[in-house]
């Protein structure tokens, strides 16, 4: 059984809204079921997973000084979400502070 370690870091177009199980699966030439088991058998589902990598990625940019200016939605789109609220609500849920929030944090540290 392949590990799914040996297959997701090859997924280095997470950023693209119209990722998917089965478009990931034909690149490595297994069937999208088997990725997804993969996945299970390691705690974690495909969406999870992308949606992890995007907001780490989203996490980076919104705390990158030189990326200040940029507007959040910028952010969240070009991480591969394609709707900013969706983006606002795994944000908050998985850091416990808004993409707003993060980024005046980092510009006005207590």
């Amino acid at each position: 059984m392949r590990s799914e370690q040996s297959i997701l870091p090859q997924t280095t177009h997470f950023q693209e809204p119209g990722l998917s199980v089965e478009m990931v699966a034909r690149c490595q030439g297994i069937s999208p079921r088997y990725l997804q088991r993969l996945m299970a058998s390691s705690g974690s589902s495909f969406t999870g997973y992308v949606n992890e990598l995007r907001l780490q990625r989203a996490l980076k940019l919104l705390t990158e000084a030189r990326a200040s200016a940029r507007l959040i939605s910028d952010i969240a789109l070009e991480v591969g979400f394609s709707d900013v609220s969706h983006f606002n609500r795994l944000f908050r849920a998985r850091f416990g502070e808004s993409p707003r929030g993060v980024r005046c944090a980092r510009r006005h540290p207590s």
